[in-house]
């Protein structure tokens, strides 16, 4: 199954959702995507973004996801962007993505709902 995700936009709260299915192995594919979440969000003029994950999997090493995120932060892909990943916690990599994020300064948390993930988002409100 190939990486596929679709775009709405929450005009009320400013945010664009964005939903991901499918799995790839590809590191590529997720740079695309990032790319293109960064111009839908610029194009509909919000700076806070909803990722979910949940019907996605990713098939490649954290080595590639570290230097994917190491690529995103060097060159300022996010600029002033929050995003909200929506994951299973079960998946080792979704969990990887987050420290990673973390310790690269980018604004990229992972939540398990999408209420929370709107808190953190809206009011800035982290879990517990």
């Amino acid at each position: 199954m190939a990486l596929t995700y679709e775009f709405i936009v929450d005009p009320a709260n400013k945010i664009l959702i964005c939903d991901v299915f499918g799995e790839t192995e590809e590191i590529v594919d997720l740079e695309h995507m990032f790319k293109t979440i960064v111009k839908m969000a610029g194009k509909n003029q919000v700076t806070n973004v909803v990722l979910d994950s949940t019907q996605f999997k990713l098939l490649f090493s954290t080595a590639q996801m570290a230097k994917l995120l190491i690529t995103v932060q060097e060159n300022g892909w996010l600029g002033a962007l929050k995003v909200a990943r929506i994951v299973k916690t079960d998946s080792n990599i979704e969990n990887v993505v987050e420290v990673l994020a973390e310790s690269l300064s980018l604004s990229i948390k992972n939540f398990e709902t999408r209420s929370e993930a709107m808190l953190w988002l809206l009011f800035d409100k982290l879990k517990d």
